[in-house]
C-alpha cells in the first residue's frame, strides 16, 4: 500500500454574525444597521485540495459559537462557506512564509482608495 504524503494546505473560511433579540440597552457604539462577516485563515495537513477543503469545513463548523454580547443579544458565529483551499508550496512553516493570497481583479477606473474600501476594512 502506497504512503500517503500529507502537506500543508491554507483554508480561507468565511464566518457571518447572526444577531437574535432586540438589545437591552444601546450606547454610542451600537450600530444595528450592519451585519458583520470574518475571514479566517486556517492551517491543515491534507492529501488533497479535496480532502483540505473538507477538514477546514469540518474545523471551521467546530469553530462556530454562541454567546450574549454586551448588549443582551445572543450572537450566533456561524460558518457560511470554505472559500478557498490554497496548497502551500513548502513543508516547512517559516517566518515570513507566504500561507494564504489570492487576486483581485477590478474595473480599471476603480481607484486603490475604493479597492481598499470595498474588499479591507480599514
Amino acid at each position: 500500500m502506497p504512503t500517503k504524503y500529507y502537506t500543508w494546505f491554507t483554508v480561507a473560511l468565511l464566518y457571518e454574525s447572526v444577531h437574535e433579540g432586540q438589545p437591552e440597552h444601546i450606547d454610542e457604539d451600537y450600530d444595528g444597521t450592519t451585519k458583520t462577516y470574518e475571514e479566517s485563515h486556517i492551517l491543515v495537513k491534507a492529501t488533497s485540495t479535496e480532502e483540505a477543503c473538507a477538514l477546514g469545513l469540518q474545523l471551521g463548523k467546530n469553530h462556530e459559537q454562541t454567546y450574549e454580547n454586551q448588549y443582551g443579544e445572543i450572537v450566533h458565529w456561524k460558518l457560511v462557506k470554505v472559500l478557498d483551499c490554497f496548497e502551500l508550496l513548502d513543508d516547512d512553516i517559516a517566518v515570513g512564509m507566504e500561507v494564504y493570497s489570492r487576486y483581485i481583479v477590478t474595473t480599471k477606473d476603480q481607484s486603490t482608495k475604493e479597492v481598499i474600501e470595498r474588499f479591507f476594512q480599514t
